[in-house]
């Protein structure tokens, strides 16, 4: 019976693995984990994308000065300003739009129309201190500072009380938003004095008001 011997040969064969068989799986793992891979590089890049968003939006959102030379604005507030404060380096000067404001958070805005950063402090008034007295300590500080010399006799906690500050870049403008009691306050500006380092710094240059809250 040659053909059952045939067929139990053939059977019985051993059966040599394809040579290339090995390597065609191993490319199949190199081509799925490179794809797993893809997915995953593409996942993260997304993410990095929405977060990148996400803070950039909260970057330009915020009232921060800009660069110099360029505009630095805040969001306008829900108020309406009291008064427009604006100096221009030979002058600081103050515009009314409103009568009195009264006591609560008062908003004024503010504008640096000059060509670099420039401060504007806030100060309450207290026991009966004068505003003229208050202005010819700011104008005596101002020579001071124009002639190198440090500040001399500014007023003490007694007669001002500081509210606060705002820096706004060169030609630029903001607004100050301070809560304010009943009675006599003054903005200042201030200038940059450039120095070697430390030594940069604002000094006082002029002042406006009164401002009184009522």
């Amino acid at each position: 019976m040659p053909e059952v011997q045939e067929v139990f040969r053939l059977a019985t064969q051993k059966v040599r693995p394809d040579p290339n068989a090995l390597e065609r799986q191993h490319r199949q793992q190199r081509r799925r984990t490179i794809r797993r891979k893809v997915g995953v590089y593409g996942l993260v890049a997304a993410l990095l994308l929405v977060v990148a968003v996400v803070v950039g939006r909260g970057m330009f959102d915020t009232a921060e000065p800009g660069p110099a030379g360029q505009p630095s604005t805040s969001p306008a507030p829900e108020a309406a300003p009291f008064a427009t404060v604006t100096f221009d380096g030979s002058t600081c000067s103050m515009v009314r739009t409103a009568d009195s404001p009264p006591a609560g958070i008062v908003v004024l805005e503010v504008v640096n129309a000059t060509d670099q950063r420039a401060m504007f402090d806030t100060w309450e008034l207290l026991n009966g201190y004068t505003f003229g007295t208050f202005e010819d300590t700011i104008e005596r500080d101002h020579h001071r500072a124009e002639l190198g010399k440090p500040g001399h006799g500014f007023p003490g906690e007694e007669e001002v009380t500081y509210l606060g500050s705002r820096v706004i870049a060169a030609n630029g403008s903001g607004y100050i938003a301070e809560t304010m009691s009943p009675g006599r306050h003054a903005i200042v500006c201030l200038k940059l004095y450039e120095g070697e380092p430390p030594d940069s710094r604002f000094r006082p240059f002029g002042i406006v008001g009164p401002i009184v809250v009522r």
